[in-house]
């Protein structure tokens, strides 16, 4: 009989823990600090370009306001639900305030995940880390009052669960940025083989990777490499192919006696798929 589908863990219904390194304030009570001064002071960091979090808290309510470059992404409680600033102020007219400045990637993530459902992880931390990192995880790793934060397989900040402990993983769809995670392998090649040409070292060297990455048979042909142009079929999942590239794209450099770091890349490295493509060591 076929296992039982996992029932769906709903949004997240609290706001979760977001670093602290760089906060500006911490709890401060509204009687104290007014709304009309905490708009004024938002409103000034919006023009000076503020990447962060606003969070205000009353008793069970709670809104959570999230800027990334100057630019207010918005406000949402629990499960993700819409709330606008005037409406803030009117539900928790009496409230304590934080406000912490973060990396832009961190409040994509945080923006990005804020209606995710959850999905309870399949192995206990640490060794969660190696499938986190292959299956390109982006999203949020909570375990009790511990939030981290993951960009495609890459930890970015937060608290890490303790050894052992359950987590819940809320995740963007990876598959839905599919055609851009192909699209970024296709430039990034095409650039390198303009450079050096790749083409005999990648036949040499896909053949000896198959066995690990089945998807890089060259019989196969789901992931194909001629002329300087990446074909990939439809059916081969991101989770497949990017760590696939990335281990293709290493063992021929590496033939070819070429650092990926000498290579002039344009705006390649600027992109937020160059992150996800586990080269930045390189």
């Amino acid at each position: 009989m076929p296992e039982p589908v996992p029932a769906a863990i709903p949004p997240l219904n609290h706001a979760v823990a977001v670093p602290q390194s760089e906060a500006v304030y911490a709890g401060l009570s509204t009687d104290h600090y007014p709304w009309t001064e905490v708009t004024a002071d938002l409103t000034l960091r919006q023009t000076q370009g503020f990447t962060g979090v606003f969070d205000a808290w009353q008793k069970g309510r709670w809104v959570r306001f999230v800027w990334t470059r100057g630019t207010l992404m918005g406000g949402f409680t629990h499960g993700g639900q819409p709330v606008p600033w005037a409406l803030a102020m009117q539900g928790v007219p009496r409230a304590r305030v934080s406000l912490a400045a973060l990396p832009v990637n961190v409040t994509e993530v945080l923006w990005a995940t804020r209606a995710a459902p959850g999905q309870a992880a399949r192995t206990p931390w640490p060794a969660l880390k190696g499938e986190l990192e292959r299956d390109c995880f982006h999203g949020l790793l909570v375990s009790g009052l511990n939030c981290s934060f993951w960009s495609y397989g890459r930890y970015l900040g937060g608290a890490l669960p303790e050894a052992g402990a359950p987590s819940l993983l809320y995740a963007t769809d990876a598959e839905g940025n599919r055609a851009q995670f192909v699209q970024f392998w296709q430039d990034l090649l095409q650039a390198l083989h303009r450079v050096t040409p790749l083409d005999g070292a990648w036949q040499q060297i896909t053949v000896r990777l198959a066995g690990e990455h089945p998807c890089l048979d060259p019989f196969a042909q789901d992931i194909s490499f001629r002329n300087g142009q990446l074909t990939i079929e439809e059916e081969v999942p991101v989770r497949e192919f990017r760590p696939a590239l990335n281990a293709a794209l290493r063992a021929v450099l590496t033939r070819l006696g070429v650092r990926l770091a000498d290579v002039p890349l344009g705006t390649l490295r600027e992109r937020p798929e160059w992150a996800a493509s586990g080269l930045e060591v390189s």
